[in-house]
């Protein structure tokens, strides 16, 4: 019976190493960006299949890579005409098995529309994406007809899974929009100075139409397109993530 236990300890011990072995063999490749992944690769982690549209899977780069979890990024350039390149992000566990993949960025535009979606800010627990939608003037002069901008939360869970994403309008127009959607550590901020923290508390208050009783904070937030001065007391509108933050640099600055 033991020897039967050690026997199967022995395989699964195997098989986890040349797993390992495999999936580093993979990570190297991200060294380089848009290198063509090998086939066997890309059908075994990726789920990739070549079509007339996209023959070949590119390397992107490792987003995020914790002790549980790693993320990649991967491209496929479209062939339909125009400008079309499209990514998506798979988490793995430490040891390769494939765990989630959702969408990227992406550039897709020809005469009569340029549609964009790039990373804005990135860390283990959510990531940013800023969203643009232009509509051109394909038959006149290719300008401007309207443009739509938002920015995209997509929040990542300590397995490596992706939360539901949600966007915010409004958020785009804020210098430090990310402190009212993600919970910082003094480790974070230590590169601060006294000013930058100022502000960045200053302009969560400043998001929930706070009226500043000293002209430099008043001023200073009178020039942003985003600041609608509306109550004297904004203490009660901040979420639980902005209270936590403001909690923090109030901390440091004692």
């Amino acid at each position: 019976m033991i020897r039967y236990v050690l026997i199967i300890v022995v395989f699964l011990s195997t098989k986890i190493y040349a797993q390992e072995n495999k999936f580093n063999e993979l990570l190297s490749l991200f060294e380089t960006p848009k290198k063509e992944i090998p086939l066997p690769l890309a059908e075994t982690y990726f789920n990739f299949q070549p079509t007339e549209r996209a023959n070949k899977l590119l390397t992107g780069k490792i987003v995020v890579k914790t002790d549980t979890y790693v993320i990649l990024s991967t491209i496929l350039e479209c062939n339909i005409g125009g400008s079309c390149e499209q990514s998506s992000i798979t988490s793995f566990s430490s040891i390769g098995e494939r765990i989630e993949s959702i969408a990227y960025e992406r550039t897709i535009a020809d005469c009569s529309f340029d549609d964009t979606r790039i990373s804005v800010f990135t860390s283990d627990d959510l990531l940013v994406f800023k969203e643009t939608r232009e509509k051109l003037d394909c038959l006149g002069d290719g300008k401007q007809i309207g443009v739509k901008v938002w920015l995209e939360f997509q929040p990542i869970k300590e397995d490596g899974t992706f939360s539901k994403p949600y966007t915010d309008l409004k958020a785009v127009e804020r210098e430090n929009y990310i402190f009212s959607y993600r919970v910082f550590t003094r480790d974070e901020l230590d590169h601060k100075t006294e000013e930058e923290l100022a502000i960045i508390k200053n302009e969560i208050f400043a998001s929930h139409g706070y009226m500043f009783t000293k002209k430099k904070w008043q001023d200073y937030f009178e020039s942003k397109t985003w600041y609608i001065p509306s109550n004297t007391d904004a203490v009660n509108k901040l979420t639980e993530i902005e209270r936590k933050n403001v909690e923090l640099i109030l901390s440091m600055r004692e």
